[in-house]
C-alpha cells in the first residue's frame, strides 16, 4: 500500500504543473508524424522507433507543461484581456525559442525552418486559454472584464 501512496503523490505533484490529457493528446499528434517520416525515410527500425518515443516523451512533458501554464495564466488575473494575452503569448513564444534552441543544438540543417510548424502552438493556447477561462468565469459566477 505504501508504494501506491507514494504513486499517488507523484501524480498528484505533477498534475500540479502537467496537465496530462493535453500532454498525452499532444505526444500522440506529434508522435505518429515522426515515426511515418522516418518510417518513409528508412524503413521500420531501431532509429525509427527511437525518433518516435523521443518525441513522444518529450512532447508528453513539456506540451503538458505548457498547457498547464496556459491555464494557470488564464485564470490568473482579474483582467480577462489581459490573462488571456499572458496565457497565449508566454507559453507559445517559451515554446517557439525551446524548438529552436533544441533544433539548433541537435544539428538540424535549418533549425528555423523546423521551428516554423511550432507556430501553431499559438492557435492551441488561444483556443486553451479562452476555454478554461471561460470554464472558471462560469463557475464562479464572474463577468470578466
Amino acid at each position: 500500500m505504501h508504494i501506491k501512496q507514494s504513486i499517488h503523490k507523484v501524480v498528484l505533484y505533477f498534475g500540479r504543473h502537467i496537465d496530462f490529457r493535453m500532454g498525452l493528446l499532444g505526444a500522440f499528434m506529434m508522435s505518429i508524424p515522426v515515426f511515418y517520416i522516418n518510417y518513409m525515410a528508412t524503413g521500420f527500425g531501431f532509429l525509427t522507433f527511437t525518433a518516435a518515443i523521443k518525441q513522444w516523451f518529450y512532447t508528453f512533458f513539456f506540451s503538458g507543461l505548457v498547457m498547464k501554464s496556459c491555464e494557470k495564466l488564464a485564470v490568473k488575473f482579474q483582467s480577462k484581456p489581459l490573462s488571456i494575452f499572458l496565457a497565449v503569448l508566454l507559453p507559445s513564444v517559451s515554446t517557439l525559442l525551446l524548438t529552436f534552441i533544441i533544433h539548433s543544438f541537435e544539428g538540424t540543417p535549418r533549425p528555423f525552418e523546423s521551428t516554423l510548424p511550432t507556430l501553431i502552438v499559438f492557435s492551441g493556447t488561444l483556443f486553451w486559454a479562452l476555454k478554461k477561462r471561460n470554464d472558471y468565469d462560469k463557475k464562479h459566477n464572474k463577468k470578466s472584464t
